[in-house]
């Protein structure tokens, strides 16, 4: 079968003819490699520009990058941006798929290097099966892997690492499959609740780490809770309507996390989310308002009341929200939703600046996401709800405790005290 093999020899530009070995474009072949020699003579080539001709057979060899960067208001599943129909990375090899667009990832893959998903919501597929195979590393970075009807299903010894608030939808998991979670940020992860001793190992478990059983499984969990092994890890055990019992048995808790009580709830897709109630208790429901159009920011009951450039609005915990059009009280302000976290400025202000890039230079615009979940600019309340997307008027929230409406109140709690803060910036 033809082949060609990336040169570099011009640029960057996996679609200019001149950076190939045989001078044409490497959609006209069958197989297309990408190889460097060593850790200081790579090879990088980046595909920035959309194409709506499949490769059939991708190869990324050791020290060899490809970039997919491209962008289409127009994509979809069956209108990538970019696509293959197979693909294999070696040891030391990578694949960084930083674009909100469609890609497709085809049917058959070896997996010994290193998948990179940023900044992309659910919009990465993969073909029949939809499989992860071999022993490398997948990465997700403010992205959505999977969907609840589109699982992936991993095997043999993938690594698996969440940030960013990410989100990952499983089929199955083999033994040898390992999942770290940033414990800074909210993560969750869907299992299928079919399953029954799951040997996985999970590591960097907290409090905004959720656990996820889809709802399309035909499993209904009753209960969850954590048991401690001999070990210094736990299991997550989860009791199912059917006398099903669904078992993670080797979790180990991000440093200074001790578990807590255990609350199953379901999200607006009705998959099931594990979370840890105590842990969030008096914190979760925090809602963006302001007088007069700043930047406004509650946190809940016990973490302090505080304000983001001007005076915190009438939005407290668990539900209060003005009746403007506009994201919480009087004016019509933009706002800022945290939940169980506090006063963590820093890391707000990294997630508002990332929100804002991803938004304006997407093509749908502020992206939807659920309210108190993994995606909701920080927030941890582990409710329902969607949430900041453009065909709801810049956030209609609906859903119940801690998830807010732009024309009024969405639960009947108790409305938390409000400091007025009138310097900018101020906690």
């Amino acid at each position: 079968m033809a082949s060609t093999y990336w040169t570099g020899g011009t640029s960057g530009d996996f679609y200019n003819v001149t950076n190939w070995s045989t001078g044409e474009s490497p959609t006209t072949y069958h197989d297309v490699s990408i190889f460097g020699t060593s850790a200081t003579v790579t090879a990088e080539a980046v595909a920035s520009t959309v194409s709506a001709t499949p490769v059939p057979s991708l190869t990324i060899g050791g020290y060899g990058t490809l970039d997919i960067t491209a962008t289409s208001c127009q994509s979809s599943e069956s209108s990538p941006v970019f696509s293959t129909s197979a693909f294999q990375v070696f040891q030391y090899g990578t694949i960084v798929i930083d674009t909100p667009s469609a890609v497709q990832l085809g049917d058959i893959n070896v997996m010994n290097g290193t998948l990179t998903i940023e900044n992309n919501r659910s919009n990465v597929f993969m073909g029949a099966g939809s499989r992860l195979n071999g022993g490398g590393t997948l990465n997700l970075v403010d992205s959505t892997f999977g969907s609840q009807t589109a699982s992936i299903n991993v095997e043999n010894s993938m690594h698996i690492t969440l940030s960013g608030n990410s989100t990952m939808y499983t089929g199955f998991l083999t033994t040898g499959v390992s999942v770290a979670f940033d414990s800074k940020s909210s993560e969750q992860f869907f299992l299928n609740g079919s399953d029954g001793t799951v040997d996985t190992k999970f590591s960097g478990v907290s409090s905004k780490t959720q656990f996820g059983i889809t709802a399309n499984t035909g499993e209904t969990p009753l209960s969850a809770s954590y048991v401690k092994n001999t070990d210094g890890s736990y299991s997550l055990v989860v009791q199912e309507s059917d006398n099903h019992t669904l078992t993670l048995n080797s979790v180990t808790m991000a440093s200074g996390y001790t578990p807590g009580t255990l609350a199953i709830t379901q999200d607006k897709s009705g998959n099931y989310l594990i979370s840890d109630t105590s842990a969030n208790s008096g914190n979760s429901g925090n809602h963006c308002g302001g007088h007069g159009g700043h930047w406004g920011h509650h946190d809940g009951n016990s973490s302090g009341h505080s304000g983001w450039n001007g005076h915190d609005g009438h939005s407290g915990s668990n539900g209060h929200n003005g009746s403007s059009t506009g994201c919480g009280g009087h004016g019509a302000s933009w706002g800022w939703g945290w939940g169980s976290g506090g006063c963590d400025y820093s890391s707000s202000i990294k997630q508002i600046i990332a929100s804002w890039s991803n938004a304006f230079s997407s093509c749908k615009g502020w992206q939807s996401s659920s309210c108190g979940s993994s995606n909701w600019f920080g927030g941890n309340s582990a409710q329902s709800g969607s949430g900041w997307s453009s065909s709801f008027n810049w956030g209609q929230q609906s859903g119940s405790h801690g998830c807010f409406s732009s024309s009024g109140q969405s639960s009947s709690h108790s409305q938390a005290s409000v400091i007025h803060n009138t310097s900018h910036w101020g906690c």
